[in-house]
């Protein structure tokens, strides 16, 4: 149909783009908006942090090492480095320490039986951060890291802290509770 000023009509209304590319720019602008606002507000995607770097273990952490394995096998305990990363709930002084792990085989619960053993400069300094530590687990912060029924294992042995926590409760596997047992031969008790 031929209209008088010599147009064909085509029922797509006067000329322009299709509605559906309307509708992309239109939607396009909206989401860059949206995410402006949002980064504004500091709501975002982040790439992580990288961890911090730990120090590395020295010769008296190596001896700490082998007496927690000797202890653990002469409780019948088999033991492992692990090649997965733990980090338990630790005080600030520690956030930073130098330190090695060591894996008790519990076969009930795979994911546990972490050991943790920090490396700090001196006798002196790792009397006064286990002390510290100690009274780090027993603050409000220190207790939302953990089941309530933890009980925690930390020794001292030389310039090194031995830290064990466990969970009557939440461990599937006795062989936990042994565990624990087993570390009583590893130095002295930290106390407070």
């Amino acid at each position: 149909m031929t209209t008088s000023e010599g147009s064909t009509e085509t029922g797509r209304g006067a000329g322009g783009p299709p509605l559906l590319f309307a509708i992309i720019g239109i939607g396009g602008l909206a989401l860059m908006l949206l995410l402006l606002v949002l980064t504004v507000f500091g709501v975002g995607i982040r790439v992580a942090d990288a961890p911090p770097t730990m120090g590395v273990t020295g010769q008296a952490t190596e001896a700490t090492h082998a007496q927690v394995v000797a202890a653990l096998g002469a409780a019948s305990i088999q033991s492992v480095d692990p090649q997965t990363e733990y980090r338990p709930g630790e005080s600030p002084a520690l956030a930073n320490a130098p330190r090695r792990l060591v894996q008790a085989i519990l076969p009930r619960e795979p994911e546990g039986g972490y050991v943790v053993i920090y490396e700090l400069p001196s006798s002196g300094q790792a009397e006064s951060v286990g002390k510290e530590f100690l009274h780090y687990l027993g603050s409000g912060l220190g207790q939302v890291q953990y089941p309530r029924d933890t009980q925690f294992v930390l020794r001292q042995v030389g310039q090194t802290l031995v830290f064990y926590p466990w969970s009557p409760q939440a461990s599937t596997d006795p062989g936990a509770a042994d565990v624990a047992r087993a570390l009583q031969n590893v130095g002295t008790a930290v106390t407070p």
